[in-house]
């Protein structure tokens, strides 16, 4: 039997190392959740999602770079709303979660994430907190 990618189990021992949680979501669908302290100009692992996707992210002084790579030979569709741009520079929107909604590209089976980042920097530390969790589900049907 194959072991279905929204299974919590595999995601909680992939990110086990940081803490990462994983649960069931009611009405089918995983959620992933973690907490973690990168150091600027460190590129670290924020959620992974076995077989699905890895999302790091790199934090520098006035921007963040983010970097969602597949784990598979599928592909990965990434947007965020225009006024999440610029908030990670922004002190007025720093309150603000980063939104990204994505579509991983699974042969015949195609799943939405939604995925949230709050972000806290510690200058005194040289590094950011970050707080982060994804949506995984499969659409509603047509």
């Amino acid at each position: 039997m194959v072991e279905d990618v929204l299974e919590p189990g595999p995601a909680a021992r992939a990110g086990a190392a940081w803490g990462q949680l994983a649960t069931r979501l009611p009405g089918g669908g995983l959620l992933i959740s973690s907490a973690r302290l990168v150091e600027f100009n460190c590129r670290a692992a924020i959620l992974i999602a076995p077989r699905l996707f890895r999302f790091d992210l790199t934090p520098q002084q006035e921007t963040l770079g983010v970097a969602p790579r597949p784990l598979g030979e599928h592909n990965l569709h990434w947007q965020a709303d225009e006024s999440s741009w610029d908030a990670y520079r922004n002190p007025a929107s720093r309150d603000a979660p980063l939104e990204l909604r994505g579509v991983v590209h699974l042969p015949d089976d195609p799943l939405l994430v939604w995925l949230h980042v709050l972000s806290f920097t510690d200058r005194d530390a040289g590094a950011v907190h970050f707080v982060a969790k994804a949506e995984i589900k499969r659409p509603p049907p047509q």
